[in-house]
This record gives C-alpha cells, sequence and structure tokens, in this order.
C-alpha cells in the first residue's frame, strides 16, 4: 500500500486547477469531482467538487459509508455555538430530510468557505470546509489524519479508495493478484463445499495463503506480514479437491467429473510438491474403483498424514444405482506416500460409509485415523469412524433429529481437534423442538435459523454415544443476534480457541467472539470480545504465539491476530 503521505501529494497534484471565479462576495466556483470513490473496496456515491484546485467532499457521505466500521463518526449541528461537531467512534444517524441532489459536471456551483467551527470529539480542529446548498465539503487528506482512515489515489483510474482504520493486532496486506472474498457469513448452507482458502505456518516464520481459483495461488508473508513472495500452479484436472500441507510435502487434490461412468477414467489426483510447489509425482484414482461420477460433491474435503500414510476424506457422487439415482456419500482415500499407491477399498459402500456426508474431518491419533462427517440419512449425526480403512469403531456424536436424507438438519461442523485425552468437534445447532419437520430445503416451523455454539467431547477410552459431553458454550437462539460456524484451533494438548462472528438481525457482521478451553471441552475464562475482526473461510493458525487468520472482503486483505497467552 503506497504511504499516505505521497497519496494526498499525488492526489493534490492531478487535481485539475480551476480559477477563483466570484460568484458573490464571498463564494467561489464549483465543478463536479470526477474521480469515482471506493470505501473498503466498494464503488459508492459520493459528492465530491474541485474548488480552487483541490477536491472537497460531503462529510455526510463520508460518514455514511464509513458507519459501522472502525472509522465510523456521527456529525451533529451545534447551532449555539455555530459548530460542526463530530464525533468518532459512533454510526452515522442520516439527515431526516435524506437524498442528495444531483449535481451535474458541465454545471458550475457556489461554494462558500465555511465559518463554522469544527469540533472533533470535543477538541477544536483547524479544518478548512466549503458550504455548497447547506452541505459541508472537506478535503479527504484533512479528515483521513484525523477520523482516521487510509486514502489512497489511483492516477490512472482516477479513483480514490478509501479504508476503514485497520484494528489493533490486524495489518492491510498487499496480494500478488485480485482476491475474492471469503469472509464468514451468517447463512448456513446445507452442506459444505470444497475449502478453496488455507494458511500455512511455515518453518522460517513466514506464512502461506493458498487459494483455489482459477489456478492455485501461493502468497507468502513474512513475519511483519510484508508480501515477499508469490507463485502459482496450474490445475491438472478441472476441479479442485482440496490441499494439505504435510511435514515434508505439499498436496494438492484435483478431480474431474465421470457422468459417463467410464471405470478407467481418473476421476482424482492427488498430487505431490516439494515445500517449494516443485511436482514430484501423484497417484491416481479411476471411476470404476471408486464408483464415481462426481468427485467432492457437497463436500469440504481434508487430509492428514501419519509416517507414509496419507488420508484424503472426502465424497463423491456414485455410480446410478437400481432406482435410477446417483447417491452422494463420503469417500476416503488412503495413500502409502512411500509408494504413492491407494492401499484401502473405495467400493460402493466403504466400511466408514456415510450417506449424505456434508463434512469431512479427519486426523491421526497415533495410527489409526479418525474421521468426523456431516450426515443426513445413514446415520443422520455428526459421526466420528476411528479405524484402519478395513474395520471402524463408529459413535454417533450428535444426534439429528428428521427424516432420513432430509438435507436440512440445523447443524454444522466447524472444526475437529484432539486432546490428550479427547476428541473435540466445534458446531452449531438449532432449538430442534421448535421444528415441525425437516425436509431437504427447510426446518419447518423455524422462524429464525439461529444456532448456539456448542462442543461435542468424546473421551478416546469410551467410543460411545453414550459417554459424549455436549457443551454449549454461547447461546443464540432466540437473542436478537445470529452466531457463525465456529473455528477450532490447537494451541496445546490442552488449551484450545473456538472463534465465532456474531452478526445483527439484518445480517450485518457484528463482534468477534472467542474463549479459550482446555482438553476437556470445559471454558478456560470468559468469552472475549473483538470489534471489527471479520472471520473467514481459512481455518486459523498458531504463528509467532498469535492465532492468525486473513480474510478476503471487497478486494482488500487483512490478517487478524489474537495471542495465544
Amino acid at each position: 500500500m503506497k504511504k499516505l503521505f505521497s497519496l494526498l501529494l499525488i492526489l493534490l497534484m492531478v487535481t485539475p486547477a480551476f480559477g477563483s471565479t466570484t460568484f458573490a462576495d464571498n463564494a467561489v466556483k464549483a465543478k463536479v469531482a470526477e474521480s469515482s470513490t471506493f470505501f473498503n473496496g466498494e464503488e459508492k456515491q459520493s459528492n465530491g467538487f474541485a474548488i480552487l484546485g483541490n477536491n472537497y467532499y460531503s462529510l455526510r457521505d463520508i460518514a455514511e459509508h464509513f458507519s459501522g466500521t472502525s472509522s465510523q463518526f456521527d456529525i451533529t449541528w451545534n447551532k449555539k455555538n455555530n459548530a460542526i461537531e463530530i464525533i468518532t467512534g459512533q454510526a452515522y444517524t442520516p439527515e431526516e430530510s435524506g437524498g442528495s441532489k444531483y449535481y451535474s459536471p458541465s454545471s458550475s456551483y457556489s461554494a462558500t468557505l465555511s465559518n463554522s467551527k469544527v469540533v472533533l470529539d470535543g477538541q477544536l480542529q483547524s479544518i478548512k470546509a466549503y458550504t455548497i446548498d447547506g452541505r459541508n465539503y472537506f478535503q479527504l487528506r484533512d479528515l483521513a489524519a484525523k477520523i482516521p482512515f487510509e486514502l489512497e489515489y489511483d492516477n490512472k483510474l482516477n479513483q480514490l479508495a478509501m479504508f476503514s482504520k485497520v484494528p489493533d493486532h490486524a495489518y492491510r496486506v498487499k496480494t500478488g493478484a485480485a482476491v475474492e472474498s471469503n469472509a464468514e457469513s451468517s447463512n448456513f448452507p446445507r452442506w459444505k463445499s470444497t475449502v478453496e482458502s488455507y494458511l500455512v505456518n511455515n518453518s522460517d516464520g513466514t506464512v502461506s495463503v493458498i487459494e483455489a481459483g482459477k489456478e492455485v495461488a501461493i502468497e507468502t508473508y513474512n513475519a511483519k506480514y510484508e508480501l515477499t513472495a508469490t507463485q502459482k500452479v496450474a490445475y491438472e484436472l478441472p476441479l479442485f479437491g482440496g490441499f494439505y500441507s504435510g511435514v515434508k510435502y505439499n498436496y494438492i487434490a484435483f478431480g474431474q467429473e465421470n457422468r459417463e461412468e467410464d471405470n478407467s477414467k481418473e476421476v482424482i489426483r492427488i498430487v505431490r510438491y516439494d515445500k517449494s510447489f516443485n511436482r514430484i509425482d501423484s497417484v491416481s484414482v479411476k471411476g470404476g474403483e471408486s464408483y464415481t461420477v462426481v468427485p467432492f460433491d457437497a463436500a469440504s474435503g481434508r487430509m492428514a498424514e501419519q509416517g507414509d500414510t496419507l488420508v484424503f476424506h472426502t465424497s463423491r457422487e456414485r455410480y446410478t444405482t437400481e432406482d435410477g439415482l446417483n447417491h452422494q456419500s463420503q469417500l476416503t482415500i488412503i495413500v502409502n506416500t512411500g509408494t504413492m499407491t491407494v492401499t484401502n477399498n473405495m467400493g460402493r459402500f466403504q466400511k466408514n460409509h456415510v450417506s449424505h456426508s456434508f463434512d469431512q474431518y479427519v486426523q491421526f491419533d497415533g495410527s489409526s485415523h479418525v474421521l468426523v462427517d456431516h450426515g443426513d440419512a445413514y446415520p443422520r449425526s455428526i459421526v466420528l469412524n476411528k479405524g484402519d480403512g478395513t474395520s471402524y469403531s463408529e459413535v454417533d456424536l450428535f444426534q439429528i433429529p428428521g427424516r432420513t436424507g432430509a438435507n436440512a438438519t440445523g447443524v454444522s461442523v466447524g472444526g475437529f481437534e484432539m486432546s490428550a485425552g479427547n476428541y473435540i468437534v466445534a458446531m452449531n445447532s438449532i432449538d430442534h423442538s421448535l421444528v415441525k419437520d425437516y425436509t431437504s430445503y427447510e426446518m419447518v416451523g423455524l422462524e429464525k435459523d439461529q444456532r448456539d455454539i456448542m462442543l461435542n467431547v468424546l473421551p478416546k477410552n469410551s467410543l460411545a454415544s453414550a459417554s459424549v459431553n455436549h457443551i454449549t458454550l454461547a447461546k443464540y437462539v432466540g437473542t436478537d443476534r445470529i452466531a457463525s460456524i465456529p473455528k477450532l484451533v490447537k494451541i496445546t494438548d490442552d488449551k484450545f480457541m473456538v472463534l465465532w462472528q456474531e452478526f445483527d438481525k439484518d445480517n450485518h457482521p457484528g463482534d468477534l467472539k472467542y474463549v479459550f478451553i482446555d482438553g476437556s471441552g470445559q471454558a478456560a475464562g470468559a468469552i472475549q470480545t473483538i470489534k471489527h475482526f471479520v472471520l473467514s473461510e481459512c481455518n486459523p493458525v498458531v504463528s509467532g504465539g498469535n492465532i492468525v487468520w486473513y480474510t478476503n472482503s471487497n478486494g482488500s486483505r487483512l490478517f487478524y491476530t489474537i495471542p495465544v497467552n
């Protein structure tokens, strides 16, 4: 990002100069400013005028567009003191009259130097302003330094870009290319989609953003969150299925559809790279051995490794069955990375069968892998399977009411981790007693999809549904707020963090909430609040003594950090 002082200097230099044609004793000529204006990446209409060689913009427009952000401010008129009073940190209160007047770019207008005082948070300011039709117009450089907010000018595009103040312990960063928004939402999908945003904590103290778009982009940042390297990896098959950073190698899964049900057609390819993303080799899965017509269907897809064993836990839409349908279920692929071969049976019904599987997680516990699925049919539960590919112990962590195969379940999983003695799954859930029926599309009778934040904790030494401890961390059902799907981050074997985003009743993002929990899922302290932090699809990592994640929003990327102590 360009430095603010340089940008302001450029802004003044490129503004067209106009003469000081006098309209009245104290009035000068004003022409409509031609620059487009962007606020936090979104183009928004703002009234601006070129006056005596400088651009001035409506104070109320700036306040309205920053309302709800870390740079929000309100405006009041103190008639007694003839003062414009600016109060930072407060949401903008629109004028009762409302509405902006249209100004023609081909016309000239009368601007009068304002004689009103400007008071910011109780302190008198020395700021020049002009009045046009009763509205006050200020130079952006004066406001940016005092509200404050960030200001950039693009000379080629003639664009003014304003960004709200970056919160403490957050960093707005450069990117190698345009970015797609990945911010957390208050909407809960019936099933997940492939994770496309990853953050990797590298051994040299840097972090790398891995994003799947038209290709896989890798962007690396140093400890100061300065962009130091960018590279791209081309897709080897049309579909992206997931990324995993292992101890020695990186893995990316690609796939392609097999509607023709060709047994010999490659449907999934897991490619191995070194840590610099140089391709080493790959392993393929064919349609016939996996009964797959659409890989990664309605799936998140995650990987884990232990020694020379890599497990890719995802899903597939299967070959047509006797009922004429292509049913969806989990697909678990076990790879010997020493020989890059698949070692398990991937038939129509695997030993850890889950149908439909709408979300998948995998961890290794010693030599056994532990799988978590969000199933809506067989079983209809958040289910855990522990095994070796040949046999599994199955445990329903959270049984979901409703008819078998009804896609609407009212729950979403956000994370799966292990402590020394427990398996911990973070999720959210509606109050199921409020639902009259579950269909493929909705929970009938539920007026608002509000969900409590909760944990399912299963002792490792007692793999039975009766042993699961259901812990509610935060209640939202019946309140005026909505909580997102939570994130779960492991710090140590006995310390974890659960994070979630709050939204208001109109689905506007609100505060970030987090709480530390111990290895048994019990809260270790009160729930904490951070304003203006935004969660994303990216799962946070531990780096440099902080919980770290990044969020793309409106073409801008911010890193957010929370100390682990």
